[in-house]
């Protein structure tokens, strides 16, 4: 019962980061995650996940960006949309 009530905590902590307004919302870098990951779904509140999640999950989308016919990341869009996911991140 314990791992349920952990696992429901869990899920309404991110789906509420869903729904939060991301944080500097009007910096280039925010700007950029948003306009790169609208096409598909709408942009994850970035406290819902860790940096080293972030690093992940980024890695993870890109392919299907690419299988969507989007373009990939260039280096520099990585690199910013990365380092904005990671300066406002979830600590645990």
């Amino acid at each position: 019962m314990p791992r349920a009530a952990l696992a429901l905590s869990c899920l309404a902590i991110f789906i509420s980061a869903c729904r939060a307004p991301l944080p500097d919302k009007d910096s280039p870098a925010a700007q950029l995650y948003a306009r790169r990951c609208d096409n598909c779904h709408r942009p994850y509140n970035p406290k819902g996940l860790t940096a080293a999640m972030w690093d992940l999950k980024v890695k993870l989308m890109e392919p299907k960006m690419q299988k969507a016919g989007m373009p990939p990341l260039t280096d520099a869009e990585r690199a910013s949309i990365l380092a904005y996911l990671e300066r406002y991140a979830g600590t645990d």
